[in-house]
């Protein structure tokens, strides 16, 4: 068997500590604060994100909150907002967060299932809360989505357009 198939010991019982804690999260969204203190690490994380690629990618960024605010229905825990959001950067600077899918996996992999192979409970909890909130701040919002709308939808057509006619290529048609 390939040594790259095989989880390590520990990853499901760590995975299921993460998943136990992002259900922890979600139920916090009932009380704004709470969701707040608990989602911290996370928020700072997630505008942090779009804040870099914001800056790379020449988009201007104009601010930068961390304090929760009320949004319609529901709450916003943090902001940044653009001057120079367009076509060619939208898409980049709404996902980025999805940047830290592969360091939660990192985490689980080498922080939390060590923990629990070596049955060091507090560091192992710890971890499954590093890792929950991890998560949560890789997931892009609705927010992200609505301003990197059009160069999603730009991107997309272009990767559609370049699937479909190259798989036509390479069929021969």
């Amino acid at each position: 068997m390939n040594n790259l198939t095989v989880l390590p010991a520990g990853f499901l019982p760590s995975m299921t500590l993460a998943i136990v804690w992002v259900l922890i999260l979600q139920s916090a969204r009932t009380s704004m604060w709470r969701l707040a203190l608990l989602a911290l690490p996370g928020t700072l994380a997630h505008e942090l994100a779009h804040l870099i690629v914001g800056v790379l990618l020449l988009a201007r960024p104009a601010g930068f909150s961390l304090w929760p605010k009320r949004s319609g229905q529901s709450w916003t825990l943090g902001s940044v907002s653009f001057r120079g959001i367009n076509l060619f950067n939208g898409a980049f600077v709404a996902l980025a967060p999805l940047l830290f899918l592969p360091l939660a996996w990192f985490c689980l992999i080498h922080l939390a299932a060590p923990f629990w192979v070596h049955h060091q409970w507090g560091w192992w909890f710890g971890g499954g809360y590093l890792i929950s909130t991890i998560l949560f701040a890789a997931m892009p919002s609705i927010q992200d989505l609505k301003q990197g709308g059009p160069s999603l939808l730009l991107y997309g057509t272009i990767i559609g357009l370049w699937w479909l006619f190259g798989s036509m290529v390479l069929h021969g048609r």
